[in-house]
This record gives C-alpha cells, sequence and structure tokens, in this order.
C-alpha cells in the first residue's frame, strides 16, 4: 500500500470512529491507537485493505486496487478489465487464492456501490469467479452469500437480472439453489440482520465523497434488499409481482425456518423493523409492507400488536405513501381482515391521532400515483375495519362522516388517473352502502348528502358540484349511486320529482336560435335527455317498487308533454326537446306500451305537426322518433309524407340535412309500396352522385342503408357506372359502388348479373391501373370485393375472367388492361382450374394462329428499314423485299404497345410463370411458338431504329424502354431454354420446317420468317444442338432463283454440310467472275449472288472454305469485282441517275466491297493492280455523299470496315502492292473520311444503332489519321464537336485534342515576331461555349445511357480551349485570357460547375475519388460520373489558368452561401493542388534563373527563392553587403480565390515607405494578374527583385 492510501484510510477511519464506537464487533485497529476503527461489517466503506502482494498477475493487482477507488468510473472499468480477465482464465487452472480473499474483501462493499454499473459489473464477476474457482469457493461461501443474494432483490432490474443470472450460473439445479438457502441460512439472516439493524448512512457511505442523497438511497437499497431477502425465507410472496428469482424456491421455506427459527423470531420482533414501515424511502417502506403481507397470516399472532399498530398504523397513516400506496393499503387490509383489533384494542393513538383521523387523512390523499388496484384494497379495507372507527359517535351525534369525506375528497383527487375512478367510486358506495347498513338513523340525511349529489351531478353537471363528478362517459357509477339512495324510497321519489322539474324547466328556458350559444344550449339538454332516460331505462331493468315506478312514468310524460308543447310553440327551433322525445321512447319504450295518452299525444304529433317541422332544427330527430312509433302510427305512411314534403322543397342546407337522415332511415325499405316518390328519390340521388358534403353525402348514406329498395339500388349502380368512364367523377362513383357492395351485396351480385352488369369486373380491373393512385387502389378493393361476393370462383366466374383476358388482347385502345394485369388473371384462372380442364384453358388464353396474324398485319406491311442490313445475318437481302399493299395504321394501348408487342408480352409471360404451353394442343403450341420467334425478330429492329416498326410507339422514355428490352431478354432466354433442353418443353422440329417454308417469296413476311429461322438455328448450333440438314436438289435450284433470295439465304446460314456449301460457293464466284458479272448487273440476279457470297463467307464454321479455293480464281474474282467497283461507285452519285437505279448502285457496291472485305486477306500475298483499285474506291465512295439516308449506310459500313482490312493488312508492310497504294491515297482517304465526318455528323444514333456503328466505326478510323491530318482542317473538324453522336464528338476531340497544342508553336512565334498579332482563340470553339447549359436545361435528362449530347459538347469544348494554353507563351496566353474576358464565357462554366458539383446536393461531390488533374474521355463507366470527372477537371484548369477571371465571379456573381460552400470545397480539393504546382513551377524557375546570371547585378545580388509546400509559402532573399533583403509570399489554403500575401521577413537598407512600397506592388503583381500556373508568382518575385537591383 502506499503511502498515500494508508492517509486515505486512516483519515476515513477517524472521519467515522464516532459512529462506530457504539457498534457491535468493532475492534481497534492497532490496539485503540490513535488510528481509528476498522469495523468487522463487510459493507462498510471503512475496512482494512486486502493483501495483494501474494497475486502473480500484476494487471489483477492493479484492477483490484482501482475497484476499491472512490470514483465509479474508475471502478467500473477496472471491473470490467476483471471481468475480461476471469472470463478467458482457463477453469483449469482455477482461480489463485491470493485473488480469492482480496474479492472476498471487495465483493460486498461493491456489490452495493451507489452506481449501477459498478453493482452490475459486480455480481456478474463474482459469479464467473465463483465459477472457474469451483468446490474451492465453499469455504468463501459464508462471507459473500448474504450480499449475493441480497443482489436479487437490488431496485434496479438490470442489477438484479444480473445477480440472478451469475447464481444460477454457478448453481445450475433447483436442488443445489435450494441447498444454498439451507446450509447459510444463518449467515443469511446475520446479514440481513446487521445491513437492517446496524448498518447507517454514514456506516455504507463516506460523507466526504458521496452526496446526502446518494448515501440516503444507498442506504434504503441495502435495508430495503435485506428485507426482501427475509420474506423470501419466509416463502409467502405469492402475492407479489417483484421477486426477482425463481419461485419454485418457495418450497424451501419450512426447512429455512426450522434452521434459524429463533433468529426470524429476534429479527421481526425487532421495533427497529417495524418503524421502518415509516421511512422516508419508499422502496424500504414497501418491503416492510410487504414482509407484514407475508406473516401476517401464521405468524402474526407472535407479533406485539401495540408495536405493529403504532408503527404501521399510526406512524404510517399520516405520511406520503408515494411509490408505495398500493403495498400499504394492501398490507393494512389484508391485517384489518384478521386481525381488526388494532385499530381500536391495539391503538394507542389519542387526540389529534386517533384511528379514524389517521385513516381519513391516509384516503384523503388518494391513490398518489398507484394503479386502480389501489381502490380495490381500500375497498375491501373499509369493508373489514371496525364501525366505531368508520363512524365515531361523535360523528353520529353530528351528521358528519369524516371517511366518507375523506374518501370522497380522495377520489376526486385532479391526479387521479381516469382508469381508476370507477375503481374508486365503487369504493366510496360500498363504504356507504356499510353505513347504511349499520345505522338506520339518520339514512335520509346519509343519502341526501352522499349519494344524491353524484346522481344530480350525472344528471345536471355542474362546477359548484364538480367534486362529484364520475365522469359522464361512466353512468353505472350514477346508476349504482341510484340504486343505493333507493333505501330510502321516499326521499328517491321526492328527489326524483324535484330533478324532472328541474329538467322541464331547463328544457323551457334554453336559449333561442338567435343566441351564438344556442347550439351549446340544445345539445346540453339532448346530453341530458340521454342521461336522464339512460339512468331511468336502468333503473327500470331493477326490481324496483311500483310507487317509484309510477313516479318516473309520470315525470316522463309530463316531460314529453312539454317538450311537444314547445316545439310547437317555437316551430321546431329547440331540437333539445326533440331529442328528449326520441330519447324518451327509445331508452324507455314502456313509456308508450298501454299507455293510451301518451300514444294518442304521440301519433298526432307525428301525423300532423311533424311535418312541417321536418326543416327545423329538430328535424334529424323527429325522424328518429318516428322510427320509434311502430304500433302507434303507420310509420311507413308518415315517412313517405315527410320525405315527399322534403323533396318538394327548395334546396338548402336544412334540406340536404333533413334529406341525409329520411334516406338513412330504415323506413326507406317502405318506399316500394310508391314508384313515382321512389322515381322522384332516385332522380334526385343521381344529382346528388358527385356534388360535394352536404349534398353529395345524402347519396352515399342512401346507399350506405342496407334496407333501402332493390329498385332504387340497381338505377344508381346503373348511374355509378357510366360514371366510371368519365374521369371527374371516377373517384366519387368508385366510393358509392364501394358502399352498394359492402352494405348491400345482394343489389351488388344482382347487378353483376345482368347484361352491363357483366363489363363491371373488366371496367374496376382497368381502374386497378389508373395513374391515380386513389382511384387505382379503390378500383382494386372493389374488384376483390366483387369477386369475393359473386360466383367468381364457379366455372361461370372463371369463363368471365377469361372473357376479360381475351378482350384484352384482342382489342388494343387507351382503356386496354394491362399485359401485367392480364397475366395475373390468367394465372388464376390456370390455378384454380383441374387437370382436365387445363387444355381448354390453354387454348382460349394463348391467341391462336388468325389473332397472331391480324395484330401483325400492320407492322408487316411496311418494309424494314434498309440500314438493318448491317446487323443481322441475312445481310442486304433486306434490301430485296418488295412492299406489300399499306393497312390500317397500327393502334397502341396506353403505354404505347400494339396488339402483336402485347401478345408477345402475353404469350411469354405467361410461359414462363405456368405450364399453360405443356397443356396446350399441339397446333396451338406450334403457331404460337413460331409467331412469338418472328416478333421477337421484329421487336428486335424495333429495339436497334426506334419506331422502324410501330410495334410500340416511338415516345417510350428510358425506363420503359429498359422493360421492353427485359421483355425481349427474358422471351430470348425462354427460347435458349427451349433449344438447350432445360426447360419442360424442347423446341419441336415441326417448327422449323414451318418458318422455313414461309420464307418463300420476297414479302416482309417471309423476311421475319427467315430471320427467325436463321436465329434458332444459330442459337441450336451454339448449344451443339443443331439438326442434321443437307441441302437437296431442288434446294439448290433455290440458290439460283433470285425471287427465293430469303429461302435461299436461310439455307445457306443453317446448312452443315460443307462440301455442298463448297460447291455453292464455286458456282457463285463463277458466275460472278467475267461476263457473267457484267450480264448481271442490270437485274438484281448478281446482288442475289453476292448475297448468297457473302452470306456463305459471314459463317464462322464455314472458315475452310476460302482455303480450298484456287488463288488464282479469287485474284480473278477482285480483279473483275474492281472492275465494276469504278462503275458501281460512279452510279451512287446523287446527279448520277435516278433514285433506283442509284439504291441498284449502292446496293452493288456495298455487297462487293463486302466480298472483297472477305477476299482480301486470303490473298494477303498475291500482287497486282486490284489493291489500287480497290483502295481507290473507298474516298471516291466517301466522297459524293453528301445527304446521307439510311439505305446509304450499308455501302458505309461496307467501305469502313473494308479500310479497316486494309489499314490492319497494310501495317506489316507484307505486300508492297497495298502499301503503296494506302500511301498513294492517303491525303484523298483523308479527305474522304473528314468529308464523311462532316456528312454524318448530324445524324443522332442514340436511338439509332446502325447510325451508332457507322459513327464508331468511323470514329476509329478518323483517329487513325490524327498523325498525318493537314492542321488547316482543323476548322473544319469543329462542328463534328457539337454533333449528337458520343463517338463523332469523342473523335473530333482527339482530333482537335492532338492538333491544337501544336499549332501554339506556330502562333507563339508569330506573336513574337510581330507586335501587332492578336492572338485569337478559334471562333467556331468559342461559339460551342456561347451559351452555358443550366441545371433547368437538365432537368430532363437521366444521365442513364449517356451525356446530354449539348453538355458534353460544351465542356469538351472548353477542355479544347485549355488545350491552347500548352505550349503557348505568356504574351499568347494573355490574348487569350482577354478573348474570354471579352466574351464573359468563363461565368457560364463556373456557375455550373459550382451548381452541378455542390450548390444542387445535399453533400458536395466528392472530388478526391477523381482524377483532378487529368481528363481522359469515357474514363467513368456511369455517365453522370463522367461529367462530375470533367467539370472538376475544368474548375480544376479555370482555377489555375484563368485565376483573376475565376476569383472575380466568385466574388462579384455567386451568393453568400455559394461563396462559403465553394470555398471550403475548393480549399478541401483544388487548391492543394495549384498550390503544389505553382510552387513547383517557381521551383523550377528560380533553378533556372539562378544558372542564368546574365548582368553584374544578378552575380552581385543573386536573389534565393526557397518553396515550402507544408506552409504554402514562398521565400525570396537577395543578399546586401553581409546581410539580406527578405520577403515571403503566403498562399491561403483556398488560393487563388483567396488572395495571397506578401510580409517582410528581413528589411536593411532602404526606407521603411519604399520598403513597403516594394512589398505592395509584389503583392499587386501576384494579385492581380491575369495569368496562372504560377506566371503570376515568378512576375511579382521578378519585380522585387528588379527593384532591389
Amino acid at each position: 500500500m502506499s503511502k498515500k492510501q494508508f492517509k486515505s484510510q486512516a483519515s476515513s477511519s477517524r472521519a467515522v470512529s464516532g459512529a462506530f464506537a457504539a457498534s457491535d464487533g468493532a475492534v481497534s485497529a492497532f490496539g485503540g491507537g490513535g488510528f481509528g476503527v476498522v469495523s468487522s461489517s463487510p459493507l462498510s466503506y471503512v475496512y482494512e485493505p486486502p493483501d495483494l502482494s501474494s497475486i502473480s498477475e500484476p494487471h489483477v493487482v492493479v484492477a483490484l486496487k482501482n475497484v476499491q477507488k472512490k470514483d465509479s468510473t474508475t471502478k467500473s472499468k477496472a471491473l470490467e478489465e476483471l471481468l475480461q480477465y476471469f472470463t478467458n482464465l482457463d477453469r483449469a487452472n482455477g482461480v489463485e487464492t491470493a485473488v480469492l480473499d482480496a474479492w472476498i474483501k471487495v465483493y460486498p462493499r461493491t456489490s452495493i456501490d451507489t452506481a449501477r454499473r459498478a453493482r452490475q459489473l459486480a455480481h456478474q464477476l463474482h459469479g464467473i469467479i465463483a465459477h472457474k474457482s469451483g468446490k474451492t469457493f465453499a469455504r468463501y461461501m459464508p462471507d459473500v452469500v448474504g450480499p449475493w443474494l441480497a443482489g436479487l432483490f437490488d431496485g434496479d432490474k438490470m442489477v438484479s437480472r444480473t445477480a440472478q443470472s451469475s447464481f444460477k450460473e454457478v448453481f445450475q439445479s433447483e436442488e443445489k439453489i435450494n441447498n444454498v438457502w439451507t446450509v447459510y441460512l444463518e449467515s443469511i439472516l446475520q446479514y440481513c440482520s446487521d445491513a437492517v439493524f446496524k448498518e447507517t448512512i454514514h456506516t455504507l457511505s463516506d460523507e466526504r465523497t458521496v452526496s446526502p442523497d446518494d448515501a440516503a438511497a444507498k442506504h434504503a437499497r441495502v435495508v430495503a434488499a435485506a428485507i426482501f431477502v427475509v420474506r423470501y425465507i419466509l416463502g409467502r410472496d405469492s402475492r407479489s409481482n417483484d421477486v426477482c428469482f425463481d419461485n419454485r424456491l418457495e418450497n424451501s421455506s419450512e426447512q429455512n425456518l426450522v434452521k434459524g427459527p429463533n433468529a426470524l423470531d429476534n429479527f421481526m420482533a425487532r421495533k427497529e423493523l417495524w418503524k421502518l414501515a415509516a421511512h422516508t424511502d419508499h422502496s424500504v417502506r414497501r418491503a416492510v409492507y410487504r414482509l407484514l403481507d407475508s406473516i401476517m397470516i401464521k405468524d402474526l399472532e407472535k407479533q406485539n400488536m401495540e408495536t405493529i399498530s403504532s408503527c404501521v398504523l399510526t406512524s404510517s397513516l399520516s405520511i406520503d405513501q408515494l411509490g408505495s400506496a398500493l403495498d400499504y393499503v394492501r398490507a393494512l387490509a389484508h391485517l384489518t381482515r384478521h386481525f381488526p383489533a388494532v385499530w381500536t384494542d391495539h391503538y394507542t393513538g389519542t387526540g389529534k391521532k386517533t384511528a379514524t383521523r389517521r385513516l381519513s387523512q391516509f384516503l384523503a390523499k388518494g391513490s398518489q400515483g398507484s394503479a386502480f388496484q389501489y381502490w380495490e384494497e381500500v375497498k375491501s379495507l373499509l369493508l373489514n375495519v371496525p364501525m366505531p372507527v368508520l363512524l365515531p359517535q361523535d360523528d353520529i351525534s353530528d351528521h358528519k362522516y369524516v371517511v366518507v369525506e375523506a374518501l370522497r375528497e380522495g377520489l376526486s383527487n385532479r391526479e387521479e388517473a381516469r382508469s381508476s375512478q370507477h375503481a374508486a367510486w365503487n369504493a366510496y358506495l360500498g363504504l356507504v352502502q356499510r353505513l347504511l347498513l349499520n345505522s338506520e338513523a339518520g339514512q335520509d340525511i346519509l343519502i341526501k348528502e352522499t349519494i344524491m349529489p353524484i346522481v344530480k351531478q350525472y344528471i345536471t353537471p355542474s362546477r359548484d358540484t364538480q367534486a362529484w363528478t364520475t365522469t359522464n362517459s361512466q353512468q353505472p357509477i350514477a346508476l349504482d349511486a341510484a340504486i343505493v339512495a333507493l333505501a330510502s324510497q321516499q326521499l328517491f321519489m321526492d328527489q326524483w320529482r324535484a330533478l324532472s322539474k328541474g329538467f322541464i324547466e331547463d328544457v323551457k328556458t334554453s336559449l333561442p336560435e338567435q343566441s351564438k350559444d344556442y347550439t351549446k344550449s340544445q345539445d346540453a339538454i339532448s346530453a341530458k335527455a340521454c342521461r336522464w332516460y339512460g339512468l331511468q331505462a336502468g333503473l327500470s331493468k331493477r326490481e324496483i317498487a311500483d310507487d317509484i315506478r309510477t313516479v318516473m312514468k309520470d315525470a316522463s310524460i309530463s316531460e314529453i308533454q312539454s317538450a311537444i308543447a314547445l316545439l310547437k310553440a317555437r316551430n321546431g327551433k329547440p331540437y333539445g326537446a326533440a331529442s328528449l322525445i326520441e330519447n324518451a321512447i327509445r331508452l324507455v319504450p314502456d313509456l308508450s306500451s298501454n299507455q293510451k295518452p301518451v300514444t294518442d299525444l304521440l301519433a298526432d304529433f307525428a301525423v300532423n305537426d311533424v311535418p312541417e317541422l321536418l326543416l327545423s332544427p329538430a328535424g334529424p330527430y323527429l325522424i328518429d322518433l318516428i322510427s320509434q312509433l311502430k304500433g302507434i302510427a303507420d310509420v311507413n305512411a308518415i315517412y313517405r309524407k315527410n320525405l315527399s314534403t322534403v323533396l318538394q322543397a327548395p334546396d338548402n342546407t336544412a334540406k340536404h340535412r333533413t334529406l341525409q337522415k329520411l334516406v338513412a332511415s330504415p323506413l326507406l325499405a317502405g318506399l316500394d309500396q310508391d314508384k313515382e316518390l321512389l322515381a322522384t328519390l332516385a332522380a334526385r340521388l343521381k344529382q346528388s352522385v358527385h356534388k360535394e358534403s352536404p349534398e353529395g353525402d345524402i347519396f352515399r348514406i342512401a346507399i350506405a342503408n342496407p334496407q333501402a329498395p332493390s329498385q332504387l339500388v340497381q338505377d344508381l349502380l346503373s348511374k355509378l357506372f357510366d360514371n366510371l368512364s368519365y374521369e371527374e367523377h371516377q373517384s366519387t362513383s368508385l366510393r358509392g359502388l364501394e358502399l352498394i357492395i359492402k352494405h348491400n351485396q345482394k343489389a351488388a351480385t344482382a347487378y353483376d348479373a345482368t347484361t352491363t352488369g357483366s363489363t363491371l369486373l373488366a371496367k374496376l380491373i382497368s381502374l386497378g391501373e389508373s395513374g391515380d393512385e386513389g382511384v387505382a387502389q379503390r378500383a382494386k378493393s372493389i374488384s376483390n370485393l366483387l369477386q369475393s361476393h359473386s360466383s367468381i370462383d364457379s366455372v361461370e366466374g372463371d369463363q368471365k375472367i377469361l372473357e376479360i383476358v381475351r378482350h384484352g388482347l384482342d382489342s388494343v385502345d387507351p382503356d386496354t388492361l394491362s399485359i401485367t394485369l392480364l397475366v395475373d388473371l390468367a394465372k388464376k384462372i390456370i390455378q384454380r382450374c383441374s387437370e382436365q380442364d387445363k387444355r381448354t384453358v390453354a387454348d382460349q388464353l394463348l391467341p391462336d394462329e388468325k389473332r397472331w396474324s391480324e395484330a401483325l398485319r400492320p407492322i408487316l406491311s411496311s418494309c424494314p428499314n434498309p440500314s438493318l442490313a448491317i446487323m443481322n445475318p441475312l445481310g442486304n437481302a433486306v434490301a430485296l423485299i418488295e412492299p406489300t399493299i399499306p393497312c390500317k395504321t397500327t393502334v397502341h394501348d396506353k403505354d404505347g404497345h400494339s396488339a402483336a408487342f402485347r401478345m408477345l408480352w402475353f404469350t411469354s409471360a405467361l410461359i414462363q410463370t405456368s405450364d399453360v404451353l405443356q397443356h396446350a394442343a399441339v397446333d396451338r403450341r406450334n403457331s404460337t411458338v413460331r409467331y412469338l420467334a418472328i416478333t421477337l425478330q421484329i421487336a428486335s429492329d424495333n429495339l436497334s431504329i426506334r419506331s422502324s416498326n410501330m410495334l410500340w410507339s416511338e415516345d417510350q422514355d428510358i425506363e420503359a424502354e429498359e422493360a421492353i428490352i427485359d421483355i425481349i431478354s427474358q422471351t430470348q432466354a425462354l427460347f435458349a431454354s427451349w433449344v438447350a433442353g432445360n426447360s419442360a418443353m424442347c423446341l419441336p422440329v415441326e417448327i422449323l420446317s414451318r418458318l422455313l417454308d414461309d420464307t418463300h417469296g420476297s414479302s416482309v413476311g417471309s423476311y421475319y420468317s427467315s430471320r427467325a429461322y436463321v436465329s434458332i438455328m444459330t442459337e441450336m448450333a451454339e448449344s451443339h444442338m443443331l439438326p442434321e440438314i443437307n441441302m437437296k436438289s431442288d434446294e439448290l435450284k433455290l440458290m439460283r432463283n433470285p425471287a427465293e433470295i430469303l429461302v435461299a439465304a436461310a439455307t445457306v446460314l443453317a446448312i452443315q454440310d460443307t462440301t455442298a456449301v463448297t460447291r455453292t460457293f464455286n458456282e457463285l464466284l463463277a458466275g460472278l467472275t467475267g461476263a457473267g458479272l457484267s450480264k448481271d448487273t442490270e437485274g438484281n440476279s448478281a446482288v442475289h449472288k453476292l448475297i448468297l457470297l457473302n452470306n456463305i463467307l459471314s459463317r464462322e464454321h464455314f472458315g475452310d472454305v476460302l482455303p480450298g479455293i484456287p488463288k488464282q480464281r479469287l485474284v480473278f474474282f477482285i480483279q473483275h469485282v474492281c472492275q465494276q467497283l469504278v462503275k458501281s461507285t460512279g452510279g451512287i452519285a446523287p446527279s448520277a441517275s435516278e433514285a433506283p437505279v442509284r439504291r441498284s448502285a449502292m446496293l452493288l457496291t456495298a455487297e462487293i466491297m463486302r466480298a472483297v472485305d472477305y477476299i482480301l486477306p486470303a490473298l494477303s500475298e498475291m500482287y497486282g493492280s486490284f489493291w489500287e483499285d480497290v483502295t481507290a474506291s473507298l474516298p471516291r465512295t466517301w466522297s459524293i455523299q453528301k445527304e446521307l439516308s439510311d439505305d446509304m449506310l450499308p455501302l458505309l459500313h461496307a467501305s469502313l470496315r473494308l479500310y479497316s482490312t486494309l489499314r490492319r493488312m497494310g501495317a506489316g508492310e507484307s505486300n508492297d502492292d497495298l502499301v503503296d497504294a494506302l500511301r498513294n491515297h492517303g491525303e484523298s482517304i483523308s479527305s474522304g473520311l473528314m468529308h464523311l465526318l462532316s456528312a454524318v455528323q448530324g445524324l443522332p444514333d442514340e436511338s439509332h444503332q446502325p447510325r451508332k456503328i457507322i459513327n464508331e466505326l468511323l470514329a476509329r478510323q478518323v483517329s487513325n489519321i490524327k498523325g498525318s491530318l493537314d492542321p488547316s482542317a482543323t476548322s473544319e473538324i469543329f462542328p463534328a464537336l457539337g454533333s449528337s453522336s458520343s463517338a463523332l464528338q469523342g473523335a473530333a476531340f482527339e482530333l482537335l485534342h492532338h492538333q491544337i497544342p501544336k499549332l501554339q508553336e506556330d502562333i507563339s512565334m508569330e506573336k513574337a515576331l510581330s507586335k501587332d498579332y492578336v492572338a485569337k482563340l478559334p471562333e467556331e470553339l468559342l461559339s460551342l461555349v456561347l451559351e452555358a447549359p443550366t441545371l433547368a436545361s437538365l432537368a430532363e435528362e437521366t444521365f442513364k445511357r449517356s451525356l446530354p449530347p449539348s453538355l458534353r459538347t460544351y465542356l469538351l469544348s472548353w477542355q479544347l480551349i485549355f488545350d491552347h494554353w500548352d505550349g503557348s507563351s505568356d504574351v499568347v496566353k494573355n490574348d487569350y485570357i482577354n478573348n474570354i474576358k471579352e466574351g464573359s464565357y468563363i461565368d457560364g462554366l463556373l456557375s455550373l460547375a459550382a451548381d452541378f458539383l455542390i450548390t444542387s446536393r445535399t453533400r458536395p461531390i466528392d472530388a478526391s475519388k477523381f482524377n483532378i488533374d487529368a481528363y481522359s474521355p469515357g474514363s467513368e463507366d456511369i455517365p453522370e460520373k463522367d461529367a462530375q470527372a470533367l467539370l472538376i477537371h475544368l474548375y480544376y484548369l479555370s482555377l489555375r489558368n484563368l485565376p483573376t477571371l475565376s476569383k472575380t465571379w466568385w466574388r462579384d456573381k455567386t451568393s453568400r452561401q455559394t461563396q462559403i460552400s465553394l470555398e471550403s470545397w475548393t480549399e478541401k480539393h483544388i487548391s492543394p493542388l495549384i498550390i503544389a504546382g505553382e510552387l513547383a513551377t517557381v521551383a523550377s524557375w528560380a533553378t533556372t534563373s539562378a544558372s542564368n546570371t546574365d548582368t553584374d547585378d544578378d552575380k552581385d545580388h543573386p536573389m534565393t527563392v526557397k518553396t515550402s509546400q507544408a506552409t504554402r509559402e514562398i521565400t525570396a532573399s537577395i543578399p546586401i553587403d553581409e546581410q539580406s533583403l527578405a520577403l515571403a509570399i503566403t498562399l491561403p489554403p483556398s488560393y487563388p480565390l483567396s488572395r495571397a500575401t506578401v510580409s517582410s521577413l528581413h528589411r536593411i537598407g532602404v526606407t521603411e515607405q519604399k520598403w513597403r512600397s516594394w512589398l505592395i506592388t509584389t503583392q499587386g503583381i501576384i494579385n492581380f494578374s491575369d495569368l496562372g500556373g504560377g506566371h503570376q508568382l515568378i512576375d511579382g518575385l521578378s519585380a522585387f527583385r528588379k527593384n532591389v537591383q
């Protein structure tokens, strides 16, 4: 122990030596020396510290020392460290004895620590130590079992649960647990006795470090836990819910009592124990009360009743019981039940401490925050308290009921919960009933003063008697009070008559309509009538005297008569009187039975007076009254008369309100007897269908009336159905339908069976897809309701849905049901139908051949786009299709889908999600698969070129197109699974035969059948499932028939017979060589042969055809077709021939170039003039293209591919003729490519895949000529930068990005030679950045597929502008800066960057994820991120190259918030790069200038420049004599937005004024120079050097 610790312990001992002097068991620490006393109590804060010297683990020693510290946080951390250590300790090694000895001293005190966390960790650690120690721990149990078990009853639930968990971890069986309580009973009781009777606040806590409140709470917690342990030992806790341990241990309580009877008796005989019943801490009081509750039944006789009465009654009744009231009153109730004498014989209080006064004081405080069970226990208590206590003799003579008044005062307390009111008043009434039974004298006074006020306050609430309020919702209390009052019949009858007279007077004096409180007054009368007659109805159901019944009836009759007279006199305005009559007849039906005066009065009033009063404020109540008069008058006739009167009245609010009440009446059912009135009402309701409240409510209320006539409902249903077609009426009509279906199922089902009603379900299903979410949800709900209420589960119901599905596929209009919904309906039908019916259902669900044909007819009437030739295996065969007669325009649904696409979607989705195709008939199955394959090819074309056919409309957004792509992909996957045999169905061979048969001819249908056939065969070849197909003689004849090009092409592409293909290839080659080609050029025979030839060459599995052909034959072919190229390229010029001839020439040229492209690689070692001819044909083909159309694209594609092949072959220089040809025509090829670039740049390719392919090919070829491009051609490239094609934009950017820096050298030289020369940025380039895109203009862009062309053009143009800085001199850069400044171009770029990157976002873009100082087009896969990367780079370049302009924009043209955000972002991401770059530039300049000191001044006074990246500082010093002049240039963190500062480091040999002038000049040059990139810093340093030297 350190000296510091020793002093602390010693001083603590002295502080409490006085407190321990009288304590039992205290011994002198050093023979009575001056170091104080060390207590033997295990809980005292003063104790001899444990010996830690024998512990082997140093960190355990440290932790145990820290556990003994005063600070709770330190203590908790130490416990956590020990917990971790012992948790990981191997149990086989056990716990050191020294550690156990130390812990046994520390644990009891730690387990009662003021900090909850420390107590919890102590119990948890104790359990682990005991578990790891095993049997060794048994000898320590007597010392720790008391604190351990006391922890089970800790007031904190988390601590008690932890203690319970640690205890069960060591003693895991019930037997072991019982043994602990049995074996260590004496130790447990000793601990409890010491904790309760010996420990004090001062022994448990050090008053120097613990606040008084915490010390008191700690002591109370220890005492309460000890008492709970004793109570648990007694085993009588069957009523408590707060025990923190297993109740099964109660079985050991009898054994415990046998073990230590004397200790228990001594414990409970101590008066100090019962004095704790009045303790200031509620937990201690609660523990004592529960202990008392546990011992009273069996062992209470052993206790001193005077002591208990004095402590538990006299002392405790008068104190606040907040937190313990329920336990206290429960203990009192049980104590009183078994020993009532504690209130009398054993009660010692006198004077102001009498039992009655004490009890009254307690009851007057109410439940003090307890639950409703408190009042139940109070009732039990008051039933057993001796009568002399409840009603002392003095109170009887003075008619004072002190206890009753105290109880009422307590339950009327404002803090009492409303949920406890019923139980509280029940206790009150129970007390009064007991007093009435035991006190015959003064009953009338008791009832009048304690019961009747309850009834009066319930009937007529008043603030003056608010203490008697039982809340108006609790009629049973007032009823029970009235029943209690019946004990004095005469008094009750007198009081009832008085109440009735008062009620009549209140009705008569109710406020008139002109008063501002008129409504409040009449509502009060109505509410009072409801309570009055409700109470009377309750009493009537009880057994009461006939005299009392007579009094109540007479009073009610008088009230009704007065109300009727008042209504007549005041024209129905006091509607409270009408409510009185209605409530009286409804709630007390006995008034109108066998009471002729009453019935006659009511009948006369209903017939003669009610119709005139219907539109008055009393009307709604009078209508309700009519319904109650059955048996008294003809209510149906009265109802019809009233309805007719109201319908004829002028429209106003009163009429609408009355009509609502009339149509809601059950008497509406009798309207069938008057057809004319029924028709009038129906017409009125139809008008109100779509009106707002209150008129619109009339319809809804009538529909909701289950008694409404069926004819009326049918008429209204028809009207509602008609209104569903009008968007503005859909919501209200659906609401009406929903009401009918919910409240009148029979009428809805009957309507559904009618002709009109049969389409209701389809209409509702259609509305379920409405864009209005409210309408859609309500329509779906009604549809489900209608299906659940109709016969939809029957065969008839399935047929109805089947018709809806078929109609949804056949008819296409804006109201057609969506395919998703149709698929769901179809799946439901399939799931419900039996196996026998599935074939029929499948044939009905799947479209037949006729329906497919009708759907495809409009689409197949127009020829496919000729540019599709470059994307499908049939190639230019598409150009030979003969158009058919145009038919009707294609119709689309609300989503823009045609009938054919809807069939494709429906069929594909249904096949994928059900077994419909397996159950369909063979013919239906084959036709379905065949048309699916054909439609799939049409859909692919429409995806490749938007609106190339009208399978779906062109106005599809990106989300819709992605959904279409997904549908097509799923259908393709379906075919792939069929081909691969991965599904339940394999692809039938019959389908292939039928598709091949359909390819005959040259129609559009034949073309797509051929495409479908080739597609399936290709899929089968890739899956190695291709069937053996050999070419027959008749098929070979088809090869020679130009009219059968489609079937020939399909056969060639699908056949596997290499021998036959080689023979065919030779025949085609021979036919196209020599005179054959010249002869065939007049017709299509040559094109036909070339297409077949190219189809053979294009197939990968025919790659061995060319090696088998003699090369000389191939050379002859090439030579002959080259001659034709000269003719055909001349024929494709726009002015050369008519359009049909020109198209034929383009087609022939394209096929020749394709053939040459395939064959030339096989002739790479052959020499001849054909290399020159082929190469020369390319620029000639490109140069004559001025206005491009889609039919030219196949030719351009073939020529660009041919050029790519030639370049690839010429790169190896293996053929001198080819190399010479490319060299000779290099300039014309470059010119042709540039001409082609200009020709195609205006054609968008985002939704045109062939154009995109052409543009990408062209871009690749153009990028290959950037090294040989004439600089003068640069101006021709700028327009391509504005192209809508990203590929062309990229090509133009790459060319310009390569050329511009080269041009700067010449411009800088010219600027140097001529002072008058002004460098200018290209006007074409500046025009592209004249107008900057804004966030508003980009709001509609999605950035999903690519950057918007306008944004990409703008950003790339700025990148090219900044390219002009590379290689330019400073004077040229100044000219460029002035050029930009004149047009204010930079403002738009900086505003766009700030908005796009920072201000428009919740969090600015993290620029650290991008390469800030460099940009490569397409470096980011996501278009939006690519835009961010480019904008960040341009912002960086702007600050680097145009610092002054950027700073001016930031300072003058942005808001304060934008300035703050932008400065912070720039400082974080951009400024460090700029600062690093400029410091590096300055350092490089300094090194260079130091080695180039030309003048004497430079040699004598050289300037030394140093840069520091860490401090962002440049220091410059110039030696003067033996010292030096020095300044520092400091760059701020947000440089260059913030200005650089120049400060003095050392001045010598110059005046302060001049030195200051030099510093200001240097700083001005740096901050106001237009140049950036560090040159402004160099200029400033140069100026400083010049001034000094």
